[in-house]
Order: structure tokens, then C-alpha cells, then sequence
């Protein structure tokens, strides 16, 4: 079964859980009552914490947890450390448990994500990429200015543009993988302009090309995998980002 499929039944559990819990609470036939706005937020995160652990997403399963706990604070009798605290610690608890458990973890998504897709692979440390079999693909060669948005969902995105400029990556609640071994840019200078809110972003460079990181980063992490070799143009990655877990990986 595809992993989009599997979202989307997740998704639609989800939503047929939360009318079920909808209709049950205003005939007030369960021992306790929610509000529409509990019910709401406990099945978006919900949803996101089984799909992080589906997907082996530490970032998505531990802070769809914190939010989880944000929402029934009162129940459990615990507002005295929400929403600051918790998230502080949060962070703290993530950036352990990805100590603890990167290696391990990683190797696992890489070996999952490349093995489905037999024309991208590792080699012996090194990203080798031949054709494009999944996701959307970009195939206008002379597109200067590429948005992605990419809402509750997983999108990966191949640019091919020999004219590139900008990239814009929207990403709320999920998962974006933009490629842009295959790109060239216009200038000296690729802008990629991030706007972001609890998502999982992976950005594949050139190794010829440089990073500089302007990027306002809220309660997230920016991983660079690898190193620039040669004097390729300058990428500027800036824009806002909040419970975001960046990945630059040069290829």
C-alpha cells in the first residue's frame, strides 16, 4: 500500500472519529465531555503522531505528543507548564532521543526512502540520482520562480529549471522534499524562501553549491548533511519557521 494511501485513511479514520466523538458529546452519552475545539485539535494531532511513527518522523511524534498534552492540560492537571515549559522541554526531550537515536533512525528512512524508489539510491555515502519516478515533477526548464505548498500532506518536488531564482516552500503539518541537484541558477544567487509550521523539510543541493542561513527559526533545527565543494553559486535560505525540522543535503 502507498504511503499516500495510508495517510489518507488515517485522515479519514480521523475525521470519522471526531464526528462520531462530535455527535456522542452533545447527546451527552460519554462520561466526560469535550469541547468542539478539544475535539478538533485532538484528532489533527492525533493523526500526526501516528503518521510520524509510521513514518519514523522523531520531530512529528514527539511534538504532535506536546501538543496532544497542551490540549488536555486542564484534564490532566498540568497548565501550570503549558504552553512554554512543555515546549521548552520538548525541545530538550528531541534533541536527546535524536542523540540517542539519529544513527540508527536515519539509516533506517534513508534505506525505506531510496529502496522505493530504485532510480535515487546511496552509494557508498554518496546520493546518486537518475530519473524521477514519484512526486511532482517539475518539467519547465525555464522557470525562474518555483512555489511549492504542500498542507497536511507529503509532496517532493524535482526542479529542472535552467533559470532558477527563487524557490518558496509552504509547508504546514507534513512532509516536502524538494530536489534541486538537476537546477540551475540564473545568477550567483538561489533564494529559497521557507514558510513553515510543524513539518519535516528536506532540501537537496548541488555539492558545487553554497548555504547561508538567514532563516528565523522557531522551537525547529536546520541539519546541513554533507559538505559544499567548488565555488557554485550562493543559496540564501531565509523565511520563518516554527516546530520545523530542516534537512540540507548536498548530493
Amino acid at each position: 500500500m502507498r504511503k499516500q494511501k495510508i495517510k489518507e485513511i488515517l485522515w479519514g479514520i480521523g475525521l470519522v472519529a471526531a464526528a462520531v466523538f462530535l455527535i456522542l458529546n452533545q447527546l451527552q452519552l460519554l462520561s466526560f465531555h469535550l469541547g468542539l475545539t478539544t475535539i478538533f485539535w485532538t484528532v489533527i494531532f492525533a493523526v500526526s503522531l501516528i503518521n510520524s511513527l509510521v513514518n519514523h518522523n522523531l520531530f512529528g511524534t514527539v511534538f504532535s505528543v506536546a501538543f496532544l498534552l497542551i490540549v488536555y492540560a486542564e484534564p490532566l492537571h498540568i497548565t501550570n507548564i503549558v504552553p512554554w515549559t512543555l515546549l521548552l522541554a520538548t525541545c530538550l526531550v528531541y534533541a536527546g532521543l535524536h542523540l540517542i537515536f539519529a544513527k540508527s533512525w536515519h539509516h533506517y528512512h534513508t534505506s525505506c526512502f531510496f529502496n522505493k524508489r530504485q532510480s535515487r539510491g546511496w552509494t557508498e555515502g554518496e546520493f546518486t540520482s537518475t530519473k524521477s519516478d514519484f512526486g511532482d515533477d517539475d518539467s519547465k526548464n525555464d522557470e525562474r520562480h518555483i512555489v511549492i505548498n504542500q498542507k497536511l500532506s507529503e509532496v517532493s518536488r524535482y526542479v529542472h529549471s535552467q533559470n532558477l531564482e527563487t524557490v518558496t516552500i509552504n509547508s504546514t503539518m507534513g512532509t516536502t522534499s524538494v530536489y534541486l541537484d538537476s537546477a540551475k541558477p540564473a545568477g550567483d544567487t538561489v533564494i529559497i524562501n521557507v514558510n513553515a509550521l510543524m513539518s519535516e523539510i528536506a532540501i537537496y543541493l548541488p555539492l558545487s553549491w553554497q548555504l547561508k542561513d538567514n532563516l528565523a527559526t522557531i522551537l525547529g533545527e536546520v541539519e546541513i548533511n554533507g559538505t559544499a565543494k567548488g565555488n557554485g553559486p550562493t543559496v540564501i535560505l531565509k523565511g520563518s519557521s516554527r516546530f520545523v525540522s530542516i534537512s540540507i543535503n548536498y548530493v
